[in-house]
């Protein structure tokens, strides 16, 4: 029994090593590249209020029934 416990326990220790290794392989050399923030237009973000107003009030409607 001690030897399966200390072989799962290597294991893991060495699971966690090599995870942390690639990872920072990962990044190191094939960085992510960073997108802009799209912003949506003005006119649509008025547009999706009133949408988002209109799922609220239906909703509260429905639960007050």
């Amino acid at each position: 029994m001690l030897i399966g416990v200390s072989v799962v326990f290597v294991f893991l220790i060495l699971l966690v090593i090599i995870t942390k290794l690639l990872s920072y392989v990962v990044l190191r050399y094939f960085p992510e590249k960073e997108k802009p923030a799209a912003r949506p237009p003005a006119a649509t973000a008025g547009k999706q209020d009133a949408e988002i107003a209109a799922a609220i009030a239906a909703a509260a409607a429905y639960t007050k029934r």
